[in-house]
């Protein structure tokens, strides 16, 4: 994309650009993840359908925790389990610290809900 002489670029530029490079790319499932990857985005947040994936993997995540802390909610063993995951020692947990967790629950999570997770 060019752009004009300060650097905005113009709604049909920016069609144009994507279109030329949609036709590059192998899938609409492969341009979608780019395209959320690049801006940060996820497709359609407010949808029914992306708020249940949500609200369903947040479910396994408590489960598998669950089962980490023998089903105990004793804070000693559960500031355990949270100093575990929380790789800088930063006292929060971050999105690639909640993607880290989850993977190591076993648990595969595209990006955009991980950071929906978050929110």
């Amino acid at each position: 994309m060019k752009g004009n002489s300060d650097g905005a670029v113009s709604y049909q530029e920016w069609v144009d650009y994507y279109t030329d490079l949609a036709i590059s790319i192998p899938s609409d499932e492969y341009f979608v993840a780019m395209m959320e990857s690049t801006w940060c985005l996820a497709e359609d947040e407010q949808s029914g359908v992306f708020q249940d994936k949500v609200r369903q993997l947040i479910g396994m995540m408590r489960q598998r925790l669950l089962s980490l802390s023998n089903r105990t909610e004793e804070e000693f063993k559960l500031r355990i389990i949270f100093k575990g995951f929380d790789l800088n020692n930063s006292g929060d947990i971050t999105v690639d610290e909640l993607g880290a967790m989850l993977a190591k629950l076993g648990i595969s999570v595209e990006r955009k809900y991980i950071q929906a997770m978050m929110q």
